[in-house]
């Protein structure tokens, strides 16, 4: 009796860290995956390096006006990106092989995060968002290669960040599902989940916000992040009233999100005649919030 209790406490530790037998850890998975899509990545740029056609970014960008890298070359451009997503490859492999490498958590995690500002700072724009549109239109030949490739390595860095994060889990005993640990329920307890809920409401309002205020400078006459050449060809269609509009709509939709944290998300308030006071209808099967932040 007494081994059959162990074997059960063992297999709910287990299941609490997400290695019980018999259940597929797709976690496991992440690490290997980000790998792969990092090395592929910098294989194709260690190919454009060594004169290979197709180089998507910088003075080769079909709109090189948009890129951080407008006036630099293929030669001086892609052996450093190579070097980066290579570097990278190499940091999701020591983070998806099994067991604690002697390399601090840490110094992965931040190498991780580091390689992840970069492409967000530099390789990635505002078009990935732009060519959205096209996929919804099913106009899949519109989208441009520079953005392909945008969408590429962002992919490939937020795998790679997720590994991290699973790393840094494993490492620390904490389910890499959930992230909880036998101390308790962790970021994902009531308490927790009110603080990073309400900084990720915030940051879902402003981000919008900022996209919002290029488009509004745009419609004012300022040339933000464009060329003065580039501001005068959308001027004459017209091109920057329209786009103010779809970011004012954007920007009102993003303030919709402070409900998720504030009481009118949960109460109508006073001035809408008619819902004052009752509870705004959520789509689960319960009406009643399982946690309320504290307003």
């Amino acid at each position: 009796m007494t081994q059959g209790i162990e074997h059960m406490a063992s297999r709910a530790a287990d299941g609490a860290r997400g290695t019980s037998r018999g259940r597929f850890n797709w976690t496991a998975l992440i690490g290997y995956l980000a790998f792969l899509v990092l090395l592929l990545h910098g294989l194709a740029h260690a190919y454009w390096a060594f004169g290979g056609d197709g180089f998507p970014f910088g003075a080769d960008d079909a709109n090189p006006e948009y890129s951080a890298f407008e006036h630099v070359g293929r030669e001086r451009l892609a052996p450093w990106i190579a070097g980066g997503f290579l570097g990278s490859a190499a940091v999701a492999l020591l983070l998806a092989l099994p067991g604690r490498r002697r390399i601090p958590a840490r110094l992965l995690v931040g190498a991780s995060v580091f390689s992840a500002a970069a492409v967000f700072c530099t390789l990635a724009d505002f078009r990935i968002l732009g060519n959205l549109a096209y996929v919804f239109m099913l106009k899949f030949g519109a989208i441009n290669w520079t953005v392909i490739n945008q969408l590429f390595a962002v992919v490939a860095v937020g795998l790679l960040v997720a590994s991290a994060t699973i790393y840094q889990r494993r490492t620390s005993g904490a389910c890499t599902g959930c992230g909880r640990t036998d101390s308790g329920a962790g970021w994902t307890s009531p308490e927790a989940a009110a603080r990073w809920g309400r900084r990720a409401a915030y940051t879902a309002v402003v981000v919008p916000l900022l996209y919002a205020s290029t488009r509004w400078a745009w419609a004012l006459g300022i040339p933000l992040g464009i060329s003065e050449e580039l501001w005068e060809e959308g001027k004459k269609d017209n091109l920057w009233i329209a786009g103010a509009a779809l970011a004012t709509m954007g920007a009102l939709g993003s303030l919709l999100t402070l409900g998720l944290v504030r009481r009118w998300g949960e109460i109508f308030p006073r001035w809408m005649v008619g819902l004052r006071g009752r509870r705004v209808p959520l789509s689960g099967p319960s009406s009643r919030p399982r946690w309320s932040p504290s307003w």
